[in-house]
């Protein structure tokens, strides 16, 4: 790795965070790298989350899958991503025990198993991704089947989508987390059913801002009539809804547990 394309790309996104508001002195990390137990690697290895205080609204954003690989001499962003998540209230308590910061972390770290996510933004506009809830400690936001919903490339009011670094183009993909109605809603409706709920994000001013409790923005009726579609499929003869992709190909690729159960799974 050039040691001078490392230390543009860290200057150049320290510029950009100082951007966005008030960031925290001290970047947040790990006492042991996950990569050295297991996890999945990042491209410099080091792995660190920072802070930016937005007036009342707090923003946690990874800091380093832009980083450029330490095995390449090439010019290049890394994975070509950082993960974000923002929420309008100050945090109480540390930043790490808030559902913020445990979204932003497993979503990062699922982006550096996959290397994809950068390409499957830029591809989608959004996409939605399950995990299991007790993976991230948000069990308070799992539904029935213990999976928590996100969808990742929510637009930012006031927060550009791509930036160019010193090593080439690099998506801000935001996390939002969804209500078990949709996840469930996406699930079933795929492309059509990201389009809409990520529209109705947007012009209901949820946007990307995370809210724990939120109400569903996909109503009974949508549901119902998602039901109806899918039975009058299913009597005409139609094909099945596709099954859902994990992002290296394989339902168990990534997998932390020793059950054959998806780890994570993108619609």
């Amino acid at each position: 790795m050039s040691q001078s394309l490392f230390d543009a790309t860290c200057q150049a996104r320290d510029a950009l965070y100082a951007s966005f508001g008030q960031v925290d002195p001290d970047v947040i990390g790990h006492i042991i790298n996950p990569a050295f137990m297991g996890g999945p690697s990042w491209p410099a290895l080091r792995q660190a989350f920072s802070v930016v205080r937005r007036g009342s609204h707090t923003l946690v954003i990874s800091n380093g899958l832009s980083d450029p690989f330490d095995d390449s001499e090439a010019p290049n962003a890394g994975f070509g991503i950082e993960i974000y998540a923002e929420t309008q209230a100050p945090l109480a308590g540390a930043v790490t025990d808030s559902p913020v910061f445990k979204l932003v972390h497993a979503v990062a770290q699922q982006a550096a198993h996959s290397g994809q996510v950068a390409q499957f933004v830029k591809t989608h506009g959004v996409v939605t991704m399950e995990l299991f809830a007790d993976e991230m400690g948000l069990e308070d936001y799992q539904n029935e089947a213990g999976m928590v919903g996100v969808m990742i490339g929510v637009d930012h009011p006031e927060i550009p989508k791509t930036v160019e670094f010193p090593g080439g183009e690099v998506v801000l993909a935001s996390v939002q987390l969804l209500t078990a109605e949709e996840l469930h809603y996406v699930s079933q409706a795929r492309a059509a059913g990201r389009k809409a709920l990520h529209d109705k994000l947007k012009s209901s001013g949820q946007y990307h801002y995370v809210a724990p409790g939120r109400p569903s923005l996909v109503t009974a009726e949508a549901l119902a009539a998602l039901e109806a579609a899918a039975g009058s499929s299913a009597a005409a003869g139609g094909a099945p809804a596709p099954a859902p992709t994990a992002a290296t190909g394989s339902a168990t690729d990534g997998a932390s547990r020793s059950e054959t159960k998806p780890w994570w799974k993108f619609w």
